[in-house]
C-alpha cells in the first residue's frame, strides 16, 4: 500500500464515502485562485470581486459583495455587469492550474459549482475528458451522467446572462424560479455527502446552498464537510456549528495551490487503490492481479468495448489474450448496478498494463480520453474504429485498426491482426514478467511475489500442457492445469502437492488480509524458478 501524507486528515468514514460514490463535490469562488493567471493580474474570490465593483459606483460605501453588485446593476444596468464580471474575472485570458487539473482527474461523475467562469470546463478538457454543463432545469430531464461528468452549474455562468445568479434578486428568487434545481440537488444530497471546496462561512454562495440543504433535507442531511488548509480555530468552530465538519490541511497558505494539487493527486490513488477492492470480481486471475501492488509489471489487459460487442469480443479476443499470458478484463467484471462507472473503469485503466478500446460508443470514447491522461499506456494501447466512422483527431499518432461495422463478417481476419499486435506487445514483456517474482522478493514485497511467482507458474505450466491438449484459456481454473500436467508427467505427484499448498498460500494472500513472512515467500519464489528450470 502507498504512503499518504494527506489522506490522514480524511475522516474514515468520509473516505468510505468517496470510494462509494457518495460524495458531492461542490466548488466555489475561492478554488478559482489555482488558476493560471497573466502577470500582473489577479484573481478574486467572491469579497474582492465585489469590492472592485463598487469601486466604479459614485458615492458608494461598500458593505458586502452582494450589495455592490447589485447596486452596480441598478445603476449601470445587467448588460454591463456582465461585461464587468467578464473582465474582472478575467474570462478572456485566465487558463486552469495544475491544481485544478489535479482535481478534475479525480473520478466523480458530477460537480457542482457557484462559479461564473469556466475554468472546470477547461480543465476538463486539459485532460481531457468530457464534461456537460448543466445550466437550465430543461437540462435535468435529458442529462446521461454515463456520457462523461456532469458539471451543475447551480448559479449559470456568463455565457448565460439571464441564467446568473449574481444580484440580491437572483438570489430571493433563485429557488422560486429553479424549483426543479435546487430539489435535483437536494436528491443529490440524500445520497451523497458533500465536500465544499473553495468557500468561506461568509460566503454567500455557500450559505445559500447551505440553506436549501438545510430546508429541503432538516435533520436528515448527510455529513457536510469543507476543505480547508490551516483553517483558524475561530474558523473551524464558526463551521462546526453549522453542521459542517472541516478537514483541515496543515501547511502554509501561501501554499495553497500546490497542497491542494498533492491532496487531490492523493485522493485519485486512494480511490483508484480502494475502489478495485469493492466486492464484485469473482474471476481468481483477475483478483490476483488486483491485489498486485500498483508499481508491479502485472498481467491485466483491459478491454473497454461497447456492450453490444462484448459477446464477440469474449468468444474470440479474450481468449487471445488469455493465450499471451494476460488477464482480460472488462468493466462489467467490476461494475454493479449503482456503481461509480467513471471511478472503476479510471481505476481499471490506471491498473492496467495492456489496453484494446474499440471506439464505437460515447462512452468508450470518453475512456480514450481517460487513457491519453495517463502516458503510460500509448505504447501498449490499439484502437480499434469502425470502418465507417470517422477518425478522431485523437488517435492520428497512435496504433489503431480498422474493423467492419459487424465484426463477425471478418473473424479471422480481425482476430489475426489482433493477435500479431498482443505477440509484438506481450513479447518484450517476457524477460520483466520472468523476473518479477525475484525483483518482489528483494524489495521485501513479500506477499506481492508470491502471487507473480504464481502467476508466472501457472503461465508456464498452461503453455507446456497446451502442447499436449488444447485448453480453454479463460475457463480452465490454475487447479485443472496443474492436474492435466499430472496426468501428462510434465510434473511429479510430489510437486503436484508442493504446487497445492503453494497454492493454498497465494488464495489466503488474494482472498484475505493475511501475509506471508521472507522465509515462506522465499521458499515459494525459488521453488517456483526451480520447477519452472526443469
Amino acid at each position: 500500500m502507498k504512503k499518504y501524507k494527506y489522506i490522514e486528515y480524511f475522516p474514515k468514514p468520509f473516505l468510505q464515502d468517496l470510494v462509494s460514490n457518495r460524495c458531492l463535490p461542490i466548488i466555489g469562488a475561492g478554488f478559482s485562485k489555482n488558476a493560471d493567471i497573466p502577470k500582473n493580474k489577479k484573481m478574486l474570490d467572491w469579497d474582492e470581486l465585489g469590492k472592485a465593483i463598487a469601486q466604479d459606483i459614485q458615492d458608494y460605501k461598500y458593505t458586502n459583495a452582494i450589495d455592490a453588485i447589485s447596486a452596480y446593476c441598478h445603476e449601470y444596468s445587467r448588460t454591463n455587469l456582465v461585461e464587468k464580471l467578464t473582465e474582472l474575472l478575467l474570462l478572456n485570458s485566465v487558463k486552469p492550474g495544475k491544481t485544478h487539473k489535479a482535481f478534475c482527474e479525480l473520478q466523480f461523475d458530477i460537480v457542482c459549482t457557484t462559479n461564473f467562469e469556466f475554468l472546470l470546463e477547461q480543465g476538463y478538457g486539459l485532460i481531457p475528458k468530457y464534461c456537460r454543463p448543466i445550466i437550465d432545469e430543461d437540462q435535468l430531464s435529458i442529462s446521461n451522467l454515463s456520457d462523461g461528468i456532469a458539471i451543475l452549474k447551480l448559479h449559470g455562468d456568463l455565457h448565460h446572462p439571464t441564467k446568473l445568479v449574481v444580484t440580491e434578486e437572483d438570489y430571493d428568487r433563485f429557488l422560486s424560479k429553479n424549483p426543479m434545481l435546487a430539489t435535483y440537488l437536494a436528491n443529490l444530497l440524500i445520497t451523497r455527502t458533500p465536500l465544499f471546496i473553495g468557500y468561506s462561512l461568509d460566503d454567500t454562495d455557500f450559505r445559500q446552498i447551505w440553506q436549501v440543504i438545510k430546508d429541503r433535507l432538516g435533520n436528515l442531511r448527510r455529513q457536510a464537510y469543507v476543505l480547508k488548509i490551516d483553517c483558524s480555530p475561530h474558523e473551524k468552530a464558526r463551521f462546526e456549528r453549522r453542521g459542517v465538519k472541516v478537514i483541515n490541511i496543515k501547511g502554509n497558505p501561501s501554499d495553497y495551490p500546490k497542497i491542494l494539487e498533492d491532496v487531490f493527486i492523493e485522493l485519485k490513488d486512494y480511490w483508484n487503490e480502494e475502489v478495485l477492492k469493492l466486492p464484485t470480481v469473482s474471476e481468481e486471475a483477475t483478483l490476483a492481479e488486483l491485489a498486485l501492488p500498483d508499481d508491479t509489471n502485472n498481467r491485466l489487459c483491459f478491454f473497454s468495448i461497447p456492450i453490444k460487442l462484448l459477446p464477440f469480443y469474449k468468444k474470440y479476443i479474450f481468449p487471445i489474450a488469455a493465450a499471451k499470458g494476460l488477464v482480460p478484463i472488462s468493466a462489467d467484471d467490476v461494475i454493479s448496478i449503482g456503481d461509480n462507472w467513471i471511478a472503476k473503469v479510471s481505476a481499471l485503466i490506471n491498473k492496467a498494463e495492456f489496453i484494446v478500446l474499440d471506439l464505437a460508443t460515447q462512452n468508450t470514447m470518453f475512456e480514450l480520453g481517460l487513457v491519453l491522461s495517463q502516458s503510460k499506456h500509448t505504447n501498449r494501447l490499439l484502437i480499434i474504429r469502425s470502418e465507417n466512422s470517422p477518425i478522431p483527431a485523437d488517435i492520428h499518432n497512435l496504433l489503431y485498426l480498422s474493423r467492419p461495422e459487424n465484426p463477425f463478417e471478418a473473424i479471422d481476419e480481425l482476430s489475426e491482426r489482433i493477435e500479431h499486435w498482443f505477440r509484438d506487445v506481450v513479447e518484450p514483456m517476457k524477460t520483466t514478467y520472468d523476473e518479477e517474482p525475484n525483483r518482489l522478493l528483494k524489495k521485501k514485497e513479500y506477499r506481492a511475489a508470491v502471487i507473480s511467482a504464481m502467476t508466472l507458474l501457472e503461465v508456464h505450466m498452461r503453455q507446456r500442457v497446451e502442447l499436449i491438449k488444447d485448453v480453454p484459456s479463460k475457463t480452465t481454473a490454475p487447479y485443472s492445469i496443474y492436474m492435466l500436467a499430472k496426468e501428462f508427467n510434465i510434473i511429479t505427484q510430489e510437486q503436484f502437492i508442493k504446487i497445492k499448498m503453494w497454492s493454498d498460500t497465494r488464495n489466503r494472500l488474494v482472498h484475505t488480509k493475511a501475509i506471508v513472512n521472507a522465509i515462506d515467500a522465499k521458499k515459494i519464489v525459488t521453488g517456483v524458478y526451480e520447477l519452472i528450470g526443469q
